[in-house]
């Protein structure tokens, strides 16, 4: 088995964490692709320009909704409205 010495000057506040490469490169793409999720309407869907600011509101609301179901952060789906009556309890 190899040994290997780290400087302390790299362990700041005991927070070091070896990992394989291949781990720390998986890692780094589930986090990249959490933060691509962005709902953006299509320029094919024409908007009058009075409402132009409801649509732009609509889609950043949306793009927060996507993260956070992303995140773990919804319930749902239900199969029942006692489901849902339950979910809303606790």
């Amino acid at each position: 088995m190899a040994t290997i010495t780290i400087p302390k000057n790299l362990i700041r506040n005991d927070d070091l964490i070896v990992l394989p490469r291949r781990e720390y490169e998986k890692l780094l793409a589930g986090r990249i692709a959490k933060k691509e999720i962005r709902v953006k309407r299509s320029p094919f869907f024409r908007v009058p320009k009075k409402h132009e600011k409801f649509y732009d509101k609509l889609d950043k609301d949306l793009t927060k909704a996507a993260r956070e179901c992303e995140e773990g952060k919804c319930y749902g789906p239900f199969e029942t409205v006692e489901e849902l009556k339950r979910s809303l309890e606790k």
